[in-house]
C-alpha cells in the first residue's frame, strides 16, 4: 500500500509539473505577442521610458544582476571611472529595439535605421563605384542586430555577417523581417554549415556583389576553444596594458586588400550612427585597438560586452 502511494505521488507531481510548464509556456507566448503589439503601436520613447523605470525598480532585468557586477568592475578597473553602468537596462533596451525593428515593424525606428544606412552609404558607395573592396566593421553597441541591418541596407544591398557560432539559430524568415538581405557565415572551420559560405562571401566582396560584416570587438574568449584559436589573437595594447583582440578582421581584410569602415551606434532619443573614415588593410591592426578603446571611453553605456569576464586580457599560453 505504501509503495502504491509513493508511485501515485511521484506520477501526480510529474503530471502537475507538466501542466505548470504548459501554462508557463502559454503565458510566455502571450507575453511575447503582447510585447510585439506594444512595439508596433505604442510610441517607442514611451515604451523605453516605462521599461527604464521598471529596470530602475528591479521589476525588470533581475536576471542580469551578476552580469551587472562583472561589468561595473571591468569598467572601473579599465577606465578608473566611479560612475556605474546599468547592464540590465542596456540588455532590456536592446531587446526592445530589436523587437521593434523586426516583429514590431515600428515605423519610427525603421526610419531611423534607414537614416543611419544613408549616412553609411555616403561613405561606402564611393568605394563601391571605384571597385575598391571594403569590409563593414560595426562594434557591439546598442544592438548587433540593428548594426547588421544597417550594414545590409547600404550598397549593394546585400550582406553576410561573419560570426563565431550560434548564428544558425536565426532563421532566414526571422531575419527577413528586418527588410534586408542578410545572411551568416563563420570564420571557424569546425562549424561546417556556416564556414562553407566564407570563401563564396570573400569572392563576392572582392567583386562588390555583397558586403561583409564582421564585429571586430568580439573578445577572444568567445572563440578560445575553436579550431585555429592559436592564430586567432592579435597582440595589442588597450587601456595601457597588454591585450589580445580577435584577428579575424585583420586576416580577412588582408586577404582581399579591403578597406575597413568602422562604425558604432548610440541611442539618445533616437538611433544614431558614428562612422570612422575607411582604413586600409595595412593599417587595420594598428587602428583597431584605438577605435575600440575610444568607443568604450566615449560611449560606455552603449557597449554590450562589459560583462565578459576576460575581455581582451586573457592570460594563458595560447
Amino acid at each position: 500500500m505504501i509503495r502504491l502511494f509513493i508511485v501515485w505521488s511521484v506520477f501526480s507531481v510529474k503530471n502537475s509539473a507538466g501542466k505548470i510548464e504548459v501554462i508557463q509556456r502559454t503565458l510566455s507566448q502571450c507575453g511575447i505577442f503582447l510585447l510585439r503589439k506594444i512595439m508596433r503601436y505604442v510610441p517607442l520613447p514611451v515604451t523605453l521610458v516605462v521599461a527604464k523605470g521598471l529596470c530602475a525598480s528591479w521589476l525588470l532585468g533581475r536576471a542580469f544582476r551578476l552580469r551587472n557586477a562583472v561589468a561595473n568592475e571591468n569598467y572601473r578597473c579599465l577606465t578608473g571611472q566611479t560612475s556605474r553602468l546599468d547592464v540590465a537596462w542596456m540588455a532590456v533596451r536592446r531587446r526592445l529595439l530589436e523587437e521593434a525593428a523586426t516583429w514590431g515593424q515600428n515605423t519610427v525606428l525603421l526610419q531611423q535605421i534607414r537614416a543611419c544606412a544613408a549616412d553609411l552609404d555616403a561613405v561606402v558607395a564611393p568605394l563601391h563605384q571605384q571597385n575598391a573592396p571594403y569590409i563593414l566593421a560595426p562594434l557591439h553597441t546598442v544592438s548587433d542586430v540593428l548594426a547588421a541591418m544597417i550594414g545590409a541596407s547600404v550598397t549593394p544591398g546585400k550582406a553576410s555577417v561573419v560570426v563565431s557560432s550560434s548564428a544558425e539559430l536565426y532563421s532566414a524568415p526571422v531575419r527577413a523581417l528586418g527588410g534586408v538581405a542578410l545572411a551568416y557565415c563563420s570564420i571557424h572551420q569546425e562549424n561546417k554549415t556556416l564556414a562553407s559560405g566564407l570563401m563564396e562571401l570573400i569572392t563576392d566582396v572582392a567583386v562588390g556583389q555583397q558586403n561583409m560584416i564582421i564585429f571586430p570587438d568580439i573578445s577572444p574568449d568567445y572563440t578560445s576553444q575553436a579550431e585555429g584559436a592559436r592564430v586567432a589573437k592579435l597582440p595589442c595594447r588597450l587601456f595601457g596594458r597588454s591585450a589580445k583582440l580577435h584577428s579575424g578582421l585583420v586576416r580577412l581584410s588582408g586577404a582581399i586588400a579591403a578597406q575597413v569602415v568602422f562604425y558604432h551606434l548610440s541611442y539618445n532619443n533616437g538611433l544614431r550612427i558614428h562612422i570612422h573614415p575607411p582604413v586600409s588593410s595595412q593599417n587595420v591592426a594598428s587602428v583597431l585597438p584605438v577605435i575600440i578603446e575610444s568607443t568604450l571611453r566615449k560611449h560606455p553605456q552603449e557597449w554590450l560586452l562589459w560583462h565578459s569576464h576576460s575581455l581582451y586580457f586573457i592570460n594563458h599560453s595560447l
